[in-house]
């Protein structure tokens, strides 16, 4: 189903240009509410005539740590940026400068969610010395009672986080439960999950050893796309478990889960057949199970083949 976008309340560009600065300062502080401890500072621009910086040593990374602070601090120097910019004395026409400013902050964000190493870091949730079970469990546990988002709280039998190996190398990301899912609370056991199994099966794996989970883990009503703040509000609980898991290799199902994840508006037909960079994991976009049930083609089974053995030779190197 295509992305639903909500509309956009205010028709003033500098009233969107604010609006986006406070989508991007909750973003930031979403990610370090996850674990994000590696957001890259945006650097100054160069003086006319001047080089660009060097890129960051190994040793200035660690003067990238963010806590939430840092985060809103962050936020704060775009939002005193968007104000400068926007002032009577130097800005643009104003479509022209709302869209420049839009875009500008747009691969900020890509590049925080997607560039980032975050897999090098020690969990959060592992702190205590636990295992990865128990780490996982205590997400779980959160995500049942979880009340983010009222219309999804209030239709769900059961919260799905996602279950399989705590130790998987592989895992799969989906877009969010459907019915089957949502009346026994583990991702993928309706007709899409049985596809699922054989696609893992086809390259010599079983469900036991990889883990399956979803964007969100409540179930939409009557299995909608997932709305950008429902899957706003779900993603540190996702970051939190590849945290704990840190997978060699993640596989996302569908179109949704890989824009969610790859922070892109192309789609899965462009995204599908090769690797992504996401926070120094590759990651392998292909049809979503319930896709290719609707399209059970031989063109589309060799596709989505194609894309599985690549994973699967990728977690052999």
């Amino acid at each position: 189903m295509p992305e639903e976008r909500p509309a956009d309340p205010v028709s003033d560009p500098r009233r969107k240009a604010a609006a986006v600065a406070r989508r991007v300062r909750l973003a930031l502080e979403a990610e370090g509410r996850a674990g994000l401890t590696a957001v890259p500072r945006a650097r100054k621009r160069a003086a006319a005539g001047e080089s660009p910086a060097a890129p960051a040593s190994g040793s200035e990374k660690n003067a990238y740590a963010a806590t939430d602070s840092d985060a809103e601090a962050e936020a704060a120097e775009v939002e005193a940026a968007i104000e400068a910019a926007n002032s009577p004395a130097s800005a643009p026409p104003e479509e022209q400068a709302a869209a420049a400013l839009r875009e500008d902050l747009m691969k900020q964000v890509r590049a925080a969610s997607v560039e980032t190493d975050l897999f090098g870091f020690a969990s959060p949730d592992l702190a205590e010395g636990i295992s990865h079970a128990e780490a996982l469990a205590r997400i779980a546990a959160e995500v049942a009672q979880c009340d983010r988002c009222p219309e999804l709280c209030k239709g769900r039998t059961k919260t799905v986080p996602g279950q399989g190996d705590p130790n998987a190398k592989l895992v799969f990301v989906g877009e969010g439960p459907g019915q089957e899912e949502d009346r026994q609370g583990l991702a993928f056991v309706g007709r899409a999950g049985e596809l699922l199994t054989k696609m893992i099966e086809s390259i010599g794996l079983t469900r036991d050893q990889v883990f399956i989970c979803n964007i969100v883990k409540c179930r939409p009503p009557s299995n909608r796309t997932p709305m950008p703040d429902e899957m706003a509000n779900c993603m540190p609980y996702l970051a939190r478990q590849l945290e704990i898991l840190k997978p060699k290799v993640l596989c996302a199902l569908g179109g949704t889960a890989a824009k969610a994840l790859l922070q892109t508006d192309d789609g899965i037909t462009r995204l599908r057949g090769r690797f992504h960079p996401y926070r120094g994991v590759p990651l392998m976009p292909t049809f979503h199970p319930a896709y290719v049930l609707r399209s059970y083609t031989p063109d589309t089974r060799k596709k989505v083949y194609d894309d599985l053995l690549k994973v699967r030779a990728t977690l052999d190197a």
